[in-house]
């Protein structure tokens, strides 16, 4: 059985997922090395017996580089350029290292100067990256990648398990918004965009939000608006099962799996285009609506165009959310690591 270590920041259920699927079909036991569950997020996680969790606290980098050394490991999976303690452990790597990031390429100074920085500090440590989509693959050239060691899809979700969810919908029609209560998602303005659609409507619709964050104690309060709070996985499984639609309006997203979530479970939805994760799985006016981040009379178009789809309609979009989710799956993640592997 090969080992493989993993050096990570925060664990969540979609990334033991598809290490689950790596370990089950290729053979394979994984240590990980993972800091704290994020406290706006406390995922109770669930992993088979091939996966080994320890904290970083744990360890120094001294300990670190002596795991390395002794671990005997076909691959080492760093998440990010973070942890200066998980590069330094590197230099006693006697196998193949990749590194997993969501960074989208901005052109921005800040990163024209990262990218110099990470060619000189960060490259020469890894032999590979694993990036979600585009922009982040043009992140990876511009730190010293070459094309051919760069591969996509470091970001998957479950998509068996919330493919297999019996959607019904629900009458008032739900948009369902499912992420922190923080500036960057456009929270407070989501609210406003959304009443004043919706009393244009003969047949209003509710907005349901789950998640948490700063913004929460402050969150409006409206009968056609319900807060539901932080949910662990199974919670949040039985809640899409009843729905309509999905939204999505971050002013800044690197990814943003629960996209993919909701894609995989049939909703169509309304994504902004700082939501990097649009790139694979919308489509505007194939299944779902994309507006101009930040842009609230934006955000009232797109809600105008997907709040009038009759029910028929939306169920169509739906099945092409489905579609689309099939691009990205454990399976296709493990099958990408496992073709790294010494």
């Amino acid at each position: 059985m090969k080992r493989i270590l993993i050096l990570y920041r925060e664990l969540a259920g979609y990334f033991l997922a598809c290490l689950d699927e790596l370990c089950m079909t290729y053979d394979i036991h994984a240590d990980i090395v993972a800091y704290p569950i994020n406290k706006d997020a406390p995922f109770q996680l669930k992993h088979s017996q091939r996966v080994s969790i320890t904290f970083r606290s744990d360890y120094d980098r001294n300990s670190l580089k002596e795991k390395i050394k002794q671990g005997d490991y076909a691959l080492i999976f760093v998440s990010g350029w973070f942890d200066k303690d998980y590069l330094f452990a590197l230099s006693a790597r006697r196998c193949p290292a990749i590194i997993g990031f969501d960074n989208p390429w901005r052109g921005s100074l800040k990163h024209y100067i990262a990218a110099v920085y990470g060619r000189v500090l960060i490259k020469p440590k890894f032999d590979f990256a694993f990036v979600p989509g585009s922009k982040q693959k043009t992140f990876a050239r511009y730190l010293g990648f070459p094309a051919s060691k760069i591969i996509t899809g470091v970001y998957s979700c479950d998509v068996p398990k919330f493919s297999s969810i019996q959607r019904t919908g629900a009458q008032p029609k739900r948009l369902i918004y499912v992420g922190r209560y923080a500036p960057e998602k456009f929270i407070p303005q989501l609210f406003e965009a959304f009443l004043a659609v919706n009393a244009s409507l003969l047949e209003p619709w509710e907005l349901h939000c789950v998640g948490v964050g700063p913004l929460y104690e402050n969150r409006m309060i409206n009968p056609q608006i319900h807060h539901h709070g932080f949910m662990q996985p199974d919670e949040l499984m039985a809640f899409m099962a009843v729905g309509n639609a999905f939204i999505l309006p971050s002013l800044y997203e690197p990814w943003g799996l629960v996209v993919h979530e909701f894609a995989a479970a049939g909703y169509p939805m309304i994504i902004s285009d700082a939501v990097c994760a649009a790139e694979a799985f919308l489509k505007p006016g194939f299944n779902g609506y994309l507006f101009k981040a930040g842009n609230k009379e934006s955000l009232k178009i797109a809600l105008s165009e997907l709040l009038l789809n009759s029910e028929e309609e939306l169920l169509l979009m739906g099945e092409r959310s489905k579609s689309l989710a099939q691009s990205i799956t454990p399976s296709s993640w493990a099958k990408s690591i496992h073709a790294l592997m010494a």
